[in-house]
């Protein structure tokens, strides 16, 4: 009998944020007015305000987000009710004009899970594209490089590429480890606005399950020195 086995399977969560129509129609105009426009082939997280989450009329987005976030969980077979999960930083991205640069590929070193909220996109918007730096499938040195006169493969799949493409779709979040290499690939011509949330959180156990010893202690428990 002939296998492949899929060892080690990468999940980024794709959900649905349930207020998405409402909240849309109520803050569209407002998060318009809140984006900063970033610097060349920097994200609107370096360039702009991150605090997007303490604003009380973008509440109801974020009570939707934590159902993702269990969701999420429940993937993962984790169990949510043992932990709290808080925003620690969130932005606006906002795409309009065809010159406006793509996101390189980045990653978030100081949180645990990162999101994209697509609150208004078509498909002309930009791919929101996951990458790595190695393959462990590229068993000797170049094998899968394309970038030369000399190309080994005959076809792409999962096994060979160091890159994977996401459509954006409107209402939809994304949820994915913070550490993963992430960025924005444009594909054509871009015909319309795309506004996101995109932020970071951070997971902490609730404070009756601190006997546990894996996972982190709630802030109001730490101590500034």
């Amino acid at each position: 009998m002939n296998k492949v086995h899929q060892i080690f399977p990468l999940i980024v969560y794709q959900g649905t944020i349930d207020c998405h129509e409402k909240f849309k129609e109520q803050n569209l105009e407002s998060l318009r007015d809140y984006w900063f426009n970033g610097y060349e082939n920097e994200s609107p997280e370096v360039s702009g305000n991150i605090f997007s989450h303490l604003i009380e009329d973008y509440f109801v987005f974020y009570k939707s987000l934590k159902k993702c976030i269990f969701e999420y969980f429940d993937h993962l077979k984790v169990n949510h009710t043992l932990f709290d999960f808080h925003v620690v930083k969130s932005w606006i991205g906002y795409h309009k004009d065809d010159d406006t640069p793509s996101i390189p590929s980045h990653f978030h070193n100081e949180s645990n899970i990162s999101f994209v909220y697509y609150l208004k996109t078509d498909e002309s918007s930009d791919k929101f594209c996951v990458t790595q730096e190695s393959n462990r499938n590229e068993v000797s040195g170049g094998l899968f490089e394309t970038a030369n006169k000399f190309n080994t493969l005959i076809g792409f799949n999962r096994y060979n590429c160091n890159h994977y493409n996401i459509s954006p779709i409107e209402g939809s979040v994304l949820l994915f480890p913070s550490n993963l290499r992430h960025g924005t690939q444009k594909i054509g011509e871009r015909r319309g606005e795309r506004i996101v949330i995109a932020g970071d959180i951070r997971v902490t156990l609730k404070p009756e399950h601190y006997r546990h010893h894996q996972g982190c202690t709630h802030p109001s428990q730490w101590l500034e020195i």
